[in-house]
């Protein structure tokens, strides 16, 4: 064979080497865009429909004092990651409104504005999970596992506020993906620049929220692969620029955290201090509220039953089968992650004494990753069967068009999601309803008020922040806004208070034993499929609040170490009831 025979031989398994992986790389890239535009389409559906609740409603807040230069102790439990994000995006979407209103092209709500960067972060996650999935399985279970978290309706209602758990998803997901790009890099200058970039990642993810577990589990992640043999030795890690990068990069993104009233700020609020009421009704009964209880507040279960009930069944199979995969073989990275961010990280959230649904936002990654795990092998298992075309197709429509079909169901009320074995419709807001409802009406309530309520008028209310937000934008700035759960508050003759089941504490629950039971004039507020609140105006002279029962609600509530011992359980015979709109009596007067 001649020599140039011999380099044409050559040339060809190299052409064709160069080839695949052009077409592979462009492959990934029109599956991550699909995947992605989906995932904001969905979450961009509606953002401004429901009312701000209290946390948005300080995130407002605090932008309003960025943009008069007032940035030190400025919701200063949280880092200004988020605010910053929101300060721009209020500003673009000022600019656009106004553009479209000549226009008449689309517009949105300041509300919808103020959750759009996390509408683009939790759309972006998709992005970075598949390519994720992509270091650690084929192709097929890094879709299905992008495509969990595009269409979960929990991922989709958490995505959908204004809260920094998006954020730090996203920023820790990154950094991870930077991680083991960089503990997969071929030479050491290649895996020093991942490690910065991956440095970079972890110090915004501390600058979007002040945890730091998520950091050490992905450690832990890399120390279990370690002992079996899945990392490159010797590490060319270096703890001084890796720590340093981060350190830099928090503080770029962070620096109010300097100020000692900001710090100051940060360990109040790691102590509670600042914490005004208490409790989480879950599935109807009153728990305390606090980390520091671990197994004695809210119950354990409570993330496994948010699990179980708010995702869609194909996937929560795909999910559960891939987690059983997982823990059996541990050889493999996929495992690892599993087994720290997934399995540890989820524990631990269940032991805290404090459980809110959006804190689960950043085990939902992991969830998915195992269920594309399981989707993965199992097409791995069809092709060595060769299985035909058509049974392929059903299990697909099953795994992947269900969830979506459901999802549009419940469009634009995700956080109300609800699968078969939560009860569906018929049990909406009966578990979680302080996260799910929490403040979604309180535009709806404002507008009623603000169009009824007399000059002067006091109104009590367990959503202080917002409720004032919406009253002051309907023009009505003479209404005075208590919070209901004051101690100090003293229900007045004509006062107006407002009962949300969704924001039923230890200090507000002398109102609802008595006002429910009375016959006070009042008015029932129902969203969608909701009823969220009910508006009553207090008059001490109605037969049912003498004697006992007036004397509650005109004294100042128990000390909170006496409430701490108690918990009521309500009647959710009326949390369907049809609305209906009572009389105010001022109505006639006006």
């Amino acid at each position: 064979m001649s020599t140039k025979a011999l380099a044409m031989n050559t040339e060809e398994p190299v052409l064709s080497q160069l080839q695949n992986r052009s077409w592979r790389w462009h492959r990934d890239a029109a599956i991550v865009l699909l995947l992605t535009v989906l995932a904001l389409a969905i979450r961009l559906n509606h953002v401004g429909f429901n009312s701000l609740s209290e946390d948005e409603s300080a995130k407002w807040t605090a932008v309003q004092e960025y943009r008069q230069g007032h940035f030190v102790g400025v919701n200063s439990e949280h880092p200004m990651m988020l605010k910053v994000l929101a300060w721009a995006s209020l500003t673009v979407g000022e600019r656009w409104n106004r553009l479209a209103s000549l226009h008449s092209w689309p517009t949105m709500s300041p509300e919808g504005w103020l959750r759009f960067p996390n509408v683009l972060l939790g759309a972006a996650t998709t992005a970075i999970l598949f390519l994720f999935c992509r270091r650690l399985m084929g192709v097929v279970g890094s879709f299905a596992a992008s495509f969990f978290w595009a269409v979960s309706p929990l991922a989709v209602a958490l995505n959908r506020l204004a809260k920094e758990e998006t954020p730090l998803t996203f920023f820790t997901l990154l950094a991870c993906y930077l991680y083991c790009r960089a503990q997969q890099a071929d030479s050491d200058e290649s895996a020093r620049q991942w490690y910065d970039l991956s440095a970079i990642g972890f110090g915004l993810a501390f600058a979007s929220q002040y945890i730091l577990h998520l950091f050490g589990l992905n450690a832990l992640a890399w120390f279990f692969a370690g002992k079996t043999g899945l990392t490159r030795e010797p590490s060319r890690f270096n703890y001084k620029r890796f720590f340093l990068v981060i350190f830099l990069t928090f503080i770029l993104a962070n620096p109010v955290v300097l100020f000692p009233s900001n710090f100051s700020a940060i360990l109040h609020w790691l102590h509670h201090d600042g914490v005004r009421h208490s409790g989480y009704d879950f599935d109807g009964m009153l728990y305390l509220n606090f980390p520091s209880r671990l197994l004695a507040g809210v119950p354990w279960t409570f993330y496994l039953w948010l699990l179980l009930t708010k995702t869609p069944i194909p996937i929560l199979v795909a999910v559960i089968a891939g987690g059983i995969m997982l823990l059996r073989d541990r050889r493999n990275l996929a495992s690892c992650f599993f087994l720290s961010l997934g399995v540890l990280q989820l524990a631990g959230l269940s032991v805290s004494g404090a459980k809110w649904v959006r804190y689960s936002l950043a085990v939902l990654p992991l969830l998915f990753l195992a269920g594309g795990y399981a989707v993965q092998a199992t097409w791995n298992r069809m092709r060595e069967k060769k299985m035909s075309l058509a049974f392929a197709g059903l299990a697909a429509a099953t795994l992947f068009a269900l969830p979506l079909l459901e999802l549009h169901t419940w469009s634009s009320y995700y956080s109300f999601y609800l699968n078969s074995i939560g009860g569906g419709q018929k049990n909406i807001a009966r578990y979680f309803g302080p996260d799910e409802v929490s403040e979604f009406d309180t535009r709806e309530v404002a507008q009623q008020v603000c169009s009824t309520a007399p000059a002067g008028a006091r109104l009590a209310t367990a959503r202080p922040m917002s409720m004032t937000y919406y009253v002051e934008n309907c023009g009505r700035t003479d209404i005075q806004v208590l919070p209901l759960y004051d101690r100090h508050y003293v229900a007045g003759e004509g006062d107006l208070i407002i009962l949300e089941p969704s924001r039923r504490f230890f200090e507000t629950q002398r109102f609802f034993d008595v006002l429910r039971k009375s016959d006070m004039s009042h008015r029932e507020v129902r969203v969608g499929p909701v009823f969220a609140s009910t508006i009553y105006l207090f008059d001490s002279s109605t037969p049912q609040t003498t004697g006992r029962e007036q004397w509650t609600l005109t004294q100042l509530p128990k000390s909170p170490s006496e409430l701490e011992t108690k918990t009521h359980k309500p009647d959710f015979a009326t949390m369907n009831t049809v609305v209906a709109f009572l009389p105010f009596p001022w109505r006639n007067k006006r």
